[in-house]
C-alpha cells in the first residue's frame, strides 16, 4: 500500500472514531441531536458568559472564560458532525487511484490522487491535524507556513 493510500485510510479512520466520540454525548436541551450548546448569560460582572449549558439539567461546566465558553459552544456536536461531514467528503474525492506512468520505458502504475496527482496537500494536511495520534508517520507531517492571525481577519473583513 502507497503513502497516499495509507494516509487516505489514516484519515477514514479517524473521522469515524471522531464521530463515534461525538455520537456518544447526549441530546441537547431541547432533546435536539445532534446537540447545540449555549453559553450563559446574564449575572453580575456576565460571570454566567462562562458558563456551558448542554443538556437538560442545568450548566455542565464552567470553562473558566467567557472567551472559553464561546470557543467550546462553537464547536458543539452539531457543529462538529457538519465539519466531520466535510472532512468525509474531502477524503472521499481525494481517494487515491492507481493511474499508468512511464518509468525505465515501461508503464507502470503509480498510486496518485485523482485530483492533486501524487502529491495531495488537502490529505496531507488533514492528517496533520492527528499528528500526536499514535498511528501518524512521521514522513507524513505537513510543513504549513505560519498563519499571519492579523493578516487573515483584516483580509477576512475586506471581503
Amino acid at each position: 500500500m502507497g503513502q497516499l493510500r495509507e494516509v487516505h485510510d489514516f484519515l477514514a479512520r479517524r473521522i469515524v472514531e471522531e464521530g463515534m466520540i461525538g455520537d456518544a454525548v447526549q441530546p441537547g436541551l431541547d432533546g435536539d441531536w445532534p446537540a447545540v450548546w449555549y453559553q450563559g448569560h446574564g449575572g453580575d460582572n456576565d460571570e454566567f458568559e462562562s458558563l456551558i449549558l448542554a443538556g437538560p439539567e442545568g450548566p455542565d461546566f464552567d470553562a473558566g472564560t467567557r472567551e472559553r465558553a464561546r470557543f467550546v459552544v462553537l464547536n458543539d456536536p452539531a457543529h462538529v458532525f457538519k465539519l466531520l461531514g466535510y472532512l468525509r467528503w474531502t477524503v472521499a474525492n481525494h481517494k487515491p487511484v492507481d493511474q499508468p506512468a512511464e518509468r525505465d520505458g515501461e508503464t507502470v502504475a503509480v498510486e496518485a490522487c485523482p485530483i492533486d496527482g501524487t502529491e495531495c496537500e488537502p490529505l496531507l494536511r488533514m492528517a496533520d491535524m492527528w499528528k500526536h495520534h499514535p498511528e501518524f508517520k512521521k514522513d507524513w507531517h505537513w510543513e504549513a507556513p505560519l498563519l499571519d492571525l492579523a493578516k487573515f481577519f483584516a483580509e477576512a473583513e475586506e471581503g
